[in-house]
């Protein structure tokens, strides 16, 4: 019974690290198209913040139920 609500857990934190992944790989094309260097800061930390949420309602919800 705990493996299958660890097992749920596991699978949002999958959904945001694919999110963040993706917004990372796509700014990444975008800030190599428009320039690379004061944008690669933001996209970095926008990934940071995506992951940092990402966190926080995995976390939230596992503490919830």
């Amino acid at each position: 019974m705990a493996e299958k609500s660890e097992d749920k857990g596991s699978k949002k934190r999958g959904f945001w690290h694919s999110i963040a992944g993706g917004v990372f790989l796509i700014g990444l094309a975008i800030v190599f198209y428009v320039g690379f260097w004061p944008w690669i800061l933001a996209l970095v930390g926008l990934t940071i913040i995506i992951e940092g949420v990402g966190e926080y309602y995995s976390k939230r919800r596992n503490q919830g139920k």
